[in-house]
């Protein structure tokens, strides 16, 4: 029964990330179309603020179905054929969330999934942008990359300068597999709440 527990639990935190990418996996079709034949015309289009180019668009959409695929895949293992069913309300409204990221383009989908879901994500391009924001705003929860121009672990050194602070915002780290894998301990005795590699995971990472 704990097993059971458990999948369920874990099933229901995947649960609207999964929607979100079975959304995007329906517009696939039509939307690379669109990119297809926009690609030798140089258009570009905005992404929760962000332009990208079709390239760009392409890859940010391939990136977040396989991971989605990757995901199914291994909850199908622990629980062939189980169904879960949730709510359309959403989960994130007037959340204030701070992604800090040199790049923030690379995370345009991820984005517009939490706005859509009601959050208000701010973004930061380096760790002191993020200090100041952080020391003005109250932020619910802090998404951070790993490497920046300013450090190859500036995620933690941005963690361990709000724990300095007494900062008691959950921070996440969103970063290349590498990293995620072998930084994880250090990323949790800095006081990181999670770090993945996954856009799917991230989202089901964060608290309600």
């Amino acid at each position: 029964m704990a097993d059971l527990a458990k999948l369920i639990s874990a099933l229901a935190a995947l649960a609207w990330p999964i929607m979100f990418a079975v959304l995007l996996y329906k517009l696939y079709g039509p939307i690379r179309v669109l990119v297809d034949s926009a690609r030798e015309r140089k258009f570009t289009i905005k992404v929760a603020g962000n332009e990208l180019t079709m390239e760009e668009v392409s890859e940010q959409q391939r990136a977040i179905l396989t991971d989605l695929q990757a995901k199914v895949a291994e909850m199908e293992k622990q629980a062939p054929g189980a169904i879960t069913r949730t709510s359309t309300e959403s989960q994130f409204s007037r959340k204030r969330i701070l992604w800090v990221d040199d790049e923030p383009k690379n995370n345009s989908y991820l984005v517009a999934g939490l706005t859509e879901r009601g959050a208000m994500v701010d973004t930061a391009l380096s760790t002191d942008e993020a200090v100041a924001k952080i020391k003005t705003v109250n932020y619910d929860i802090v998404i951070s990359d790993m490497g920046r121009p300013e450090g190859n672990q500036a995620g933690l050194d941005l963690t361990r300068q709000l724990k300095e602070l007494s900062v008691q915002t959950p921070i996440y780290i969103f970063c290349g597999g590498w990293a995620a894998k072998n930084l994880r301990k250090q990323a949790l005795d800095a006081g990181v709440s999670g770090i993945t590699s996954s856009g799917t995971t991230l989202l089901s990472m964060l608290p309600l």
